[in-house]
């Protein structure tokens, strides 16, 4: 791929600034509470932008163009349930945590039902958040990969150690700092390219439009059939409602940003403005994908059948193949697949930096660590789990479609971690620090077991959407059949 001048320089000024911003609102970073929640005193517009670029990143960037691309816009149904989900966290789970005034939401489950229940949920965490966010950083190296003809290997590991530098540094101001930039990168780059695209198929819009649509691009709602229908409607909207519950009230990777809010009421603006700002944003990359149709449909020997039929790689050939180079917006879109790799990785690897010094380090500690040396140990971590990702990239170089296969992997385990917040949250007297554990990992076990059956077997019992509710149930009922014990109430 060529890079005309003014391309290189739209990505040295990006590369230049986010390093910048990561370093220089990392500079304060004097203890755990600055670097894990900045203080508690980020702005909820700017952590709502943090939210948005962090969730989306990556597969939305990549996977969403090319999955409107191959198919349609089905992907939008998800976006009715992720709504009203995303309330549910802002009015039921937010005012638990900011009640507890908690560092990280795990910490929430120690006070309610004891250490056992926040550990097993910590542990549960960081292997969810390692896998997706894995997934996700394979998502934005392929991009690149393609963009540059680059070894995809050699993509995952310089993308992971640009974001560890800024994030190590930094904390969580550097994160949510960059991030709400990299958010407006991606989302001018997605303006820019659908202009180009209008204007570079023959007919104009209008024709543009009129191939998509009568190709079945824009179709959305599928309200008939099995309830086993991946695509069905009522399905995702009870699946994308309990899993945004669990990704935006579970996850610490979303509601560490959340948390750094000086209060509930702005913690929940930031919440309730990402789900607003979402939708739009989400309809960009999908009017993307079915422009990418129209245009290819207009010029057929523009796109090799080894790219055609692999929607994770479509737009990337786009942006490497059809853009004009020496405009800027070649440099513009790369930086817009740079933005989403860092904004897909700086973010876990605070979460996950977070969540194993506040719950899987300091409570089992003898000697209590100072200060100096945890905010030592969570950078010395966001290292190590930075470089964990990257292996992990590399492990699931092979797979296609990787944005339904992301929502697959996190349903195994958000289920149980949403079921005893829920517990804990929606009850007094129930749930309990020995049961909550066995019901969180059955949960997953089962899941797992129905998963590896229904691959070998090729037989769909239960769709993949319904796993994550079948989590949420199984460990919420199982959960009510026992009391919290009373000295654990005693400290509520």
């Amino acid at each position: 791929m060529g890079l005309g001048t003014l391309d290189i320089a739209v990505l040295v000024t990006y590369f230049a600034t986010i390093l910048g911003v990561g370093l220089w609102f990392g500079r304060k970073e004097r203890n755990t509470e600055d670097y894990f929640l900045g203080g508690r005193s980020q702005h909820w517009l700017i952590v709502g932008l943090s939210i948005l670029a962090t969730e989306l990143s990556a597969l939305t960037f990549v996977s969403v163009p090319g999955t409107a691309f191959l198919e349609n816009w089905s992907y939008l149904q998800l976006y009715v349930g992720a709504f009203v989900g995303r309330l549910l966290v802002a009015y039921l789970l937010l005012p638990a945590f900011y009640g507890g005034s908690v560092t990280t939401v795990y910490e929430y489950l120690g006070q309610r039902f004891g250490p056992a229940t926040r550990t097993t949920a910590s542990i549960m965490f960081v292997l969810s958040r390692l896998l997706g966010s894995g997934i996700r950083l394979l998502a934005a190296s392929i991009a690149i990969s393609v963009v540059f003809g680059w070894s995809l290997n050699l993509v995952i590991v310089l993308s992971a150690m640009v974001a560890i530098v800024y994030t190590t540094f930094g904390g969580i101001r550097a994160i949510i700092a960059t991030d709400a930039l990299q958010a407006l990168i991606f989302i001018g780059g997605a303006v820019a390219v659908i202009l180009y695209l209008i204007l570079a198929i023959p007919g104009g819009p209008d024709a543009a439009l009129e191939t998509a649509n009568n190709a079945g691009k824009f179709h959305i709602f599928t309200v008939t059939g099995s309830l086993n229908n991946e695509r069905l409607f009522w399905v995702l909207l009870i699946n994308a409602t309990i899993l945004n519950m669990a990704s935006m009230g579970t996850d610490q990777d979303m509601t560490q940003r959340m948390l750094t809010c000086p209060d509930l009421k702005k913690g929940q603006r930031s919440i309730i403005f990402n789900a607003i700002l979402g939708l739009p944003t989400v309809c960009l990359f999908l009017l993307i994908g079915a422009l990418l149709f129209s245009y290819f449909q207009a010029f057929p020997n523009r796109l090799p059948e080894t790219i055609a039929d692999k929607p994770d790689r479509v737009f990337p050939y786009f942006i490497a193949n059809a853009l004009p180079a020496g405009y800027g917006l070649r440099g513009l879109l790369v930086a817009g697949v740079f933005a989403a790799a860092m904004s897909s990785l700086d973010s876990a690897l605070g979460a996950l930096s977070s969540t194993a010094v506040t719950d899987l380090i300091r409570p089992y500690r003898r000697t209590p660590l100072t200060e100096h040396q945890a905010l030592q140990l969570a950078r010395l971590l966001t290292v190590g789990f930075g470089a964990g990702l990257a292996v992990l990239a590399i492990a699931f170089s092979n797979y296609d479609q990787l944005l339904w296969q992301a929502f697959k992997f996190v349903g195994l385990v958000f289920g149980g971690m949403l079921g005893v917040f829920l517990l804990g949250v929606l009850t007094r007297q129930r749930g309990n620090d020995f049961t909550n554990p066995a019901a969180m990992v059955s949960s997953f076990v089962i899941l797992v077991a129905l998963m590896l059956y229904q691959n070998a077997t090729q037989k769909v019992i239960i769709a993949w959407p319904w796993w994550v509710v079948l989590g949420t149930t199984w460990t919420f009922v199982v959960g009510l059949m026992f009391r919290t014990d009373p000295k654990q109430s005693e400290i509520q």
